[in-house]
């Protein structure tokens, strides 16, 4: 297959010039050189991000954008197949669950070597869950740490045990269903033991994947195909992630050829794309957008505050102005692909006649409501948040409540500012984006522990979802799952907007695109029409 050919116009080279310039190519070091019995493709792909990664190390961020970059580098026990989202052999080839749910034991794949020539065996393994238990133990809020509990002194994880190089026992302090679904995160994607030594883990993660890193960061990074890779090398040779933040920049770079397909269209580029036949792929609802209320904050712990605020915001008319078609307005926290929906959910409707009636007997008397907000970015539970802000500040306006504005650029730490148990966040934008199929990976990451995004502090809540986490698949469970949804339609830490779909778009050299609802697209399995 050719190299993809680069575009002629000087409007596309004045745009790669400018704000989508490429990071530099460096060869890489230590790179297996490749053997006369496999061919390495040559094909460059380009994908535009709608943010920066804020690192490459998965185990220590969450984010759509590390989590997809990380993904074609490190590889976990097990992937998630991609029609069931249940787990499949990845560098296990095998396990198995103990009776009482509290070992896995794991038989891995012979043969695999890391970018760095290190052998994978049960050693290296368990060198990067003693990483994640310690990440945990420092307080980070990683997904390890939700996963297994591992915040507050208490943890489900009780250690990783090599049984032989090709064998080692994950063992638990209690049974918990989602754990193996968990596994299928690129959170738990296994690096090489010698660069976790050598600490370059943040921004030269070395793992088993496809792709090897060749240079850059998360703004802008550079993957070529391993020729050591154990499985399916697929059409892409080079494969570039570039930051654009603004989605008419990125369809722009779309159209220009700059970029051979992005994430996040814009609710303006759909019509466009589709009047010029450009292929445009949506991934089903998996996320839900939220308004955040912190109750750390008062008059926010009043309930009849709280009951005010959900009345007065108009989510119909912010799902049909600032979402894709296809979106659903959200009155619960687990999107409709569980089918654990409440029985009695209580988010108020839309009335802004009764949220000026509760603020009337409500504590509230007039104090400004500091509201942040992110800019510079395209989630893919919020495309347009300023936008979003504006509306639902007018709405609360309307209502009476008093508004002071804190817009934070997302790559300024914005998630992290309105997560901080000591921030002065009263009501801010957020969302929370599927990782895995399970419905903890929603309810104990949002509600399963003390909360400085929410204020929240209770420890009946807490152990409720706990117990539905251990719960087995079944409708014990489901019943579990819909009386929380029911609960937090009464506590209201935060009101539910919407379960947004999102798309990406890619160019007509692309015959196949892999699309996940988490994101996490595997771009070993992205397929190229070899003409172009």
């Amino acid at each position: 297959m050719a190299p993809r050919r680069v575009p002629r116009t000087a409007a596309a080279l004045a745009l790669c010039a400018g704000l989508l310039a490429a990071s530099a190519c460096a060869p890489g070091d230590g790179a297996p050189a490749p053997t006369a019995s496999r061919s390495v493709p040559q094909a460059t792909f380009v994908f535009a991000n709608a943010a920066a990664a804020p690192t490459l190390d998965p185990a220590a961020v969450s984010t759509v954008e590390t989590s997809r970059i990380a993904a074609q580098i490190l590889e976990g026990l097990v992937r998630a197949d991609p029609s069931t989202g249940e787990p499949v052999p990845a560098l296990a080839t095998s396990w198995e669950r103990s009776a009482d749910g509290l070992r896995y034991t794991f038989e891995l794949r012979d043969g695999v070597r890391f970018h760095d020539g290190t052998v994978l065996d049960a050693e290296a393994v368990c060198a990067n869950f003693e990483r994640w238990e310690s990440l945990a133990a420092a307080g980070q809020r990683t997904s390890f740490a939700t996963v297994f509990r591992a915040a507050g002194g208490g943890t489900l994880y009780e250690g990783c045990t090599v049984e032989s190089p090709s064998s080692l026992v994950l063992s638990l302090t209690a049974a918990r269903t989602p754990v193996l679904r968990a596994l299928t995160q690129p959170a738990f994607g296994i690096a090489s033991p010698e660069a976790l030594a050598a600490g370059t883990q943040d921004n030269h993660p070395v793992g088993t994947g496809p792709f090897r890193y060749e240079s850059g960061d998360g703004a802008g990074v550079v993957l070529r195909a391993d020729p050591g890779y154990w499985g399916e090398l697929g059409d892409i040779g080079t494969l570039e992630f570039r930051t654009v933040a603004e989605p008419e920049l990125r369809y722009v770079a779309l159209r220009l050829g700059q970029v051979d397909g992005y994430d996040q269209v814009g609710l303006d580029s759909f019509a466009p794309l589709a009047r010029e036949g450009v292929q445009v792929f949506q991934r089903d609802p998996y996320s839900v957008s939220y308004l955040g209320i912190n109750q750390n904050v008062p008059p926010l712990d009043d309930p009849d505050v709280r009951e005010a605020i959900a009345a007065a915001v108009d989510r119909g008319a912010i799902v049909r102005e600032h979402y894709p078609d296809g979106t659903r307005v959200a009155d619960q926290f687990l999107p409709a692909r569980f089918a654990m929906d409440g029985t009695d959910l209580r988010v108020p409707s839309y009335n802004p006649q009764r949220a000026r009636e509760l603020l009337a007997e409500s504590s509230y008397d007039g104090q400004p409501l500091r509201f942040y907000y992110p800019r510079h970015t395209s989630r893919t539970y919020m495309q347009e948040p300023e936008k979003v802000y504006a509306d639902i500040a007018a709405q609360l306006v309307r209502a009476g409540f008093v508004i002071e504005p804190v817009p934070v650029d997302w790559t300024d730490g914005y998630a992290q500012q309105v997560q901080d148990p000591d921030g002065d966040h009263a009501l801010h934008l957020l969302g929370w984006n599927g990782g895995y199929r399970d419905p903890d990976y929603f309810m104990g990451a949002l509600f399963g522990g003390p909360s400085g995004e929410f204020g929240i502090d209770s420890a009946s809540l807490f152990r409720a979802v706990d117990r539905a986490a251990a719960l087995p698949d079944g409708e014990e469970r489901t019943r579990a799952y819909a009386s929380i949804n029911d609960r937090l339609s009464r506590l209201l830490p935060a009101v539910p907007l919407a379960h947004p779909i999102s798309a990406v778009a890619v160019d007509d050299s692309v015959t196949s695109f892999p699309l996940t609802s988490t994101g996490y697209e595997e771009f070993n399995r992205v397929r190229l029409d070899p003409a172009r």
